[in-house]
């Protein structure tokens, strides 16, 4: 952790510059940065700006993706203001991602949770961005193509935003003619099911086996388990793996998703499995034997259940009072995310509901559309899905959101369209679309003429500039409570003003 200034001051006089701050915060013992520099003219900002674009920037002990330069005079500070995005005494440098070279070793593919089949790319292992990194995304088989790499090249490694290992390119150069063409392979490449496009026309391939195909079944369970569905906390990536497929028991306690509530402690303690890699999902080695990791992943060397295994076991059980949307999302129905949950939750309140609704009836819901409506009726259609909600059921999980007759009346944000952008600090993004949801809010992710609201938080991007450039209402996090208390009225009052 590293303090980069002070938000308020209060008892504190003959303080007049913000370098004077960084001096006070490093006498009581907050870790400052030893790289800030007080400049005193432009040709000084580039110069410290050009000093760590390059080499230098390695020799910050934490990783940077920048400069900011801030105006050092508290007074000039107080005189230019903030807007609701940032301060207008303060500006960020961003550089450009670096890039380094590797090896690619090989070209592999993973299945995701709804049978989409990715290529990734496995390179020799490098820094990038202060973190090694052995995997790279490829999207799929057109995007391979259309780089031009080739199994064996030595390629151009970044992070996408400083975050997502993205290859740009081979350097064809430094070929020698042992490279070959990745081939994307005809089969799943974890149950052996013949791939295909879902229909005609698309560029990704998928495994059709959702009912047995071991990588779905965990990238499914690991996604219900995440935390824009039932949220879970210590059940992550291991245990979904785990509880799926493990070495020992021959039979995995989770065969579906429908088994998530009947999980005990006596079904957990056997459990042997191999640690999985997050990227790849394969097996990691131990870096001094090589052979594969085992671990007996929810017992400790006594045999008793670990105290995370006790905590996950009240975890799924709290799980249960989730709200209907989160079950609804977790069901991995092809295009149904958390908006179309949330939906489809609003107008059925029910998942039994939404099963016997017909396709033009799940259609016409504000925020569904023809292509979900068909999606939701076909996952409808396999017995086994219908049987994952049978479990669930059986198990105390009701699957339906209880409405008292209050909230059944009018809801004071209906036909209110708004858009949520930046970092609040008493609320999550979801935890902020569920209470205007609540309130019969709709919550989009674009700002147009038609929005009623936009609310800002911290870093809240170009949604920010629309919403000024539209003249649509912003509000702050004090404006977004006094909307969700006491209605548009009062909110349109709070907003904020419109820059010119």
């Amino acid at each position: 952790m590293v303090v980069h200034g002070i938000g308020a001051l209060e008892g504190f006089s003959g303080m007049t510059r913000l370098s004077q701050a960084y001096d006070l915060l490093k006498t009581w013992g907050l870790p400052t940065s030893s790289h800030n520099r007080v400049v005193d003219d432009l040709d000084g900002v580039r110069r410290f700006i050009a000093h760590y674009d390059g080499e230098n920037r390695h020799t910050v002990e934490h990783e940077i993706d920048g400069a900011v330069i801030k105006l050092d005079e508290i007074r000039l500070q107080g005189r230019l203001g903030s807007t609701a995005r940032a301060p207008r005494w303060a500006i960020a440098y961003k550089y450009a991602p670096e890039e380094v070279n590797t090896k690619l070793i090989d070209i592999k593919v993973g299945v995701g949770r709804t049978g989409r089949v990715t290529p990734y790319a496995q390179v020799e292992p490098v820094t990038v961005a202060g973190s090694e990194v052995e995997f790279a995304t490829l999207h799929n088989r057109e995007v391979v193509k259309a780089k031009g790499v080739l199994i064996g090249d030595t390629v151009v490694i970044r992070k996408a935003g400083d975050v997502i290992p993205e290859i740009l390119g081979p350097v064809v150069d430094l070929r020698d003619g042992s490279e070959r063409e990745f081939v994307m392979p005809g089969e799943c490449p974890e149950c052996g099911t013949p791939l295909r496009p879902m229909k005609e026309g698309d560029i990704d391939l998928r495994c059709p086996n959702g009912r047995t195909c071991p990588a779905q079944l965990r990238e499914r369970v690991s996604y219900l388990a995440g935390r824009e569905c039932l949220d879970i906390e210590h059940f992550g990536g291991v245990a979904a793996a785990a509880l799926t497929r493990p070495l020992e028991p021959a039979d995995p306690p989770l065969v579906d998703e429908g088994d998530l509530f009947d999980l005990t402690v006596e079904k957990l303690l056997p459990i042997r499995a191999y640690v999985l890699d997050p990227d790849s999902g394969l097996p990691k080695r131990d870096p001094k034997t090589g052979e594969e990791k085992v671990v007996t992943v929810f017992a400790n060397q006594k045999g008793e259940p670990k105290k995370n295994t006790l905590a996950l076991l009240e975890n799924i059980e709290a799980a249960k009072s989730r709200p209907l949307a989160r079950f609804l999302n977790g069901l991995s129905i092809r295009h149904v995310g958390p908006v179309a949950a949330q939906a489809l939750a609003r107008e059925f309140r029910s998942v039994d509901r939404i099963e016997q609704a017909t396709e033009e009836e799940l259609a016409a819901t504000d925020g569904v559309g023809p292509i979900i409506a068909a999606a939701v009726k076909e996952w409808f259609t396999e017995e086994w899905h219908r049987e994952i909600v049978r479990k669930w059921k059986a198990a105390g999980v009701p699957l339906e959101d209880q409405v008292s007759g209050e909230a059944e009346g009018p809801r004071p944000l209906e036909g209110l369209t708004v858009v949520v952008t930046g970092t609040l600090e008493n609320f999550t993004r979801d935890g902020a679309k569920e209470a205007l949801q609540s309130r019969g809010a709709k919550v989009t992710g674009s700002v147009s003429k038609k929005t009623s609201f936009v609310v800002v938080g911290d870093n809240p991007g170009s949604k920010y500039d629309k919403a000024m450039q539209l003249k649509v209402p912003v509000l702050d996090e004090d404006g977004f409570g006094v909307l969700l208390e006491q209605g548009p009225d009062a909110a349109t009052e709070a907003a904020l003003p419109t820059e010119e």
